[in-house]
């Protein structure tokens, strides 16, 4: 059966279970198991607001249920109502009886108050104290994803798919940190074993839309299949920012440019509190060439939740190609500092602030010193040391550039193509730049023949890097070819940019 039938389905037994449900809880109020189904339900199609009434409710019922305290603190953080969520685990550890579940719930309110490093260390104690219980991995796996530590949960739940492979939980999370780590083949497998065990779960679908997105499966027949999964999903968790995202763009790829933008700011019209809806409108604005707006809008997904890593990231992509540049190097500046202060453990703060830094201002020791502590919190993982050498390319620091990016090299699996082609093309131009022509030539070859896997995976992206390569090699006409490839293929701004100005030139 395919996805979008599962979840047609799927949404229907909720609809009807949720009918149910609440019949009869009218005919009968007092009880509480039942409600508690009804809150299950509630939270699993998306409606939080009335999952946690439903929740107090049972609570209220019958006091002493530790798993639903856990429950609506978990909501309730997740709806940014931390002091609500502090007093719901307060009372969850009261009530807790066993040291391991005293260590997660210490570890749960370390996380609500945003001190990861007690988190961990309250994980790793309650797994030593219950090392059978998988939910004391999983949530160390996600304080892991919290400090970007891809490696971290990819140790926390190898324990886990040893034992039971099938548990769809771990699956999605070191899927996701295998793509970060840029093991894009493991993760391939592991992707093809959740689509066979949980075809239905809108995890599972969301990131199969995504891959379809990326690999522009958005026309012909292929389109109609990616349409429909948004379509299914939208009915499925209506209010759900990812899927209206997904909608978004998946117009915005086929070419419809103002039709996915409008996906987006009518999302934010009607979900104007909600700081993901101006960040997607704010980044499909950047996307299609529209950087004022698009900088207007992410400032105000800043304003409503500046805790976000991807909000802070998304400004300063986009502040520096707004077109009053000394208002926004201004507000910039301020953003740097703020980010390297909210997020100490991550290295992408870092790497990102260190590129601001060098390409902006310049600050150009500082930025490259800043950005190299992006490579010490994280000294296994590729990309931390890929951004670094991108930074002291900027910097003009090409010899330090060369061993940071043969470290990258060095750290990436098989088959991480994500992460090779810029990899391989950057050690080929800070090889040109110290005059070692044949060292070059060998990289870009290396990465003109590693594009020919990206382009399975994101072709306009491809066609964008097998375009700088053929031109460094010399193959103009190979280059315009792949240039407008990418074009054809809607790649998006800025990159759209530099490519469309490249062919200019190139037709000169």
């Amino acid at each position: 059966m395919n996805a979008q039938l599962f979840i047609a389905e799927k949404s229907a037994r909720q609809e009807q279970k949720l009918i149910t449900l609440n019949k009869y809880i009218e005919k009968f109020p007092q009880g509480w198991k039942k409600r508690l189904e009804l809150a299950d339900l509630l939270y699993e199609i998306g409606n939080w607001s009335q999952a946690i009434i439903e929740y107090n409710q049972v609570i209220e019922r019958e006091s002493q249920l530790l798993d639903v305290h856990l429950q609506l603190g978990k909501i309730l953080q997740l709806m940014g109502q931390k002091k609500e969520a502090l007093q719901v685990y307060d009372t969850a550890l009261f009530l807790s009886e066993n040291p391991g579940s005293q260590y997660h719930i210490k570890g749960l309110i370390a996380v609500c108050k945003g001190d990861n490093e007690k988190a961990l260390t309250a994980f790793n104690l309650a797994i030593n104290s219950e090392p059978d219980q998988v939910f004391h991995r999983l949530a160390l796996s996600q304080v892991y994803q919290n400090v970007e530590t891809p490696l971290g949960i990819l140790r926390s739940l190898e324990p886990v798919l040893v034992i039971n492979p099938d548990d769809v939980m771990s699956l999605v999370y070191s899927y996701d940190a295998l793509m970060a780590v840029g093991d894009i083949q493991t993760a391939k497998e592991r992707f093809n074993s959740l689509i066979a065990l949980a075809g239905d779960d809108f995890r599972v679908i969301q990131r199969q839309i995504d891959q379809r997105l990326l690999a522009r499966m958005v026309s012909g027949e292929e389109g109609k299949i990616t349409k429909k999964m948004i379509t299914s999903l939208l009915g499925t968790i209506p209010h759900s920012v990812e899927v209206h995202k997904s909608l978004a763009y998946y117009h915005i790829l086929r070419g419809d440019w103002a039709q996915g933008v409008e996906v987006l700011a009518k999302f934010t019209t009607e979900s104007p509190n909600y700081p993901y809806g101006w960040y997607y409108y704010g980044l499909s604005l950047f996307h299609t060439g529209k950087y004022q707006q698009g900088a207007e809008m992410m400032g105000k997904a800043y304003y409503l939740y500046p805790h976000d890593r991807k909000i802070y990231q998304g400004l300063c992509e986009i502040l520096p190609l707004a077109p009053d540049p000394e208002k926004s190097k201004t507000i910039l500046a301020s953003i740097v500092e703020e980010m390297l202060t909210r997020f100490p453990e991550c290295w992408s703060m870092w790497t990102t602030a260190g590129r601001v830094l060098v390409e902006n201002f310049p600050d150009i020791e500082r930025g490259c010193q800043v950005s190299e502590q992006g490579t010490k919190l994280q000294p296994q993982l590729a990309d931390a040391w890929l951004r670094h050498g991108q930074v002291l390319i900027l910097a003009r620091k090409h010899r330090e550039a060369l061993e940071a990016l043969k470290k990258a090299w060095e750290l990436l699996p098989d088959g991480g193509y994500l992460q090779s082609v810029p990899a391989a093309f950057w050690l080929g131009e800070s090889y040109r730049v110290l005059k070692n022509a044949k060292a070059s030539k060998q990289w870009w070859e290396v990465a003109a023949q590693k594009c020919q896997e990206l382009r399975l995976f994101n072709p306009a992206m491809a066609d964008y890097w097998l375009g700088r390569v053929m031109f460094r090699l010399g193959d103009k006409s190979g280059a315009r070819q792949a240039y407008q490839g990418a074009l054809s293929q809607q790649l998006l701004y800025p990159v759209r940019g530099e490519v469309e100005t490249i062919l200019e030139k190139l037709k000169r």
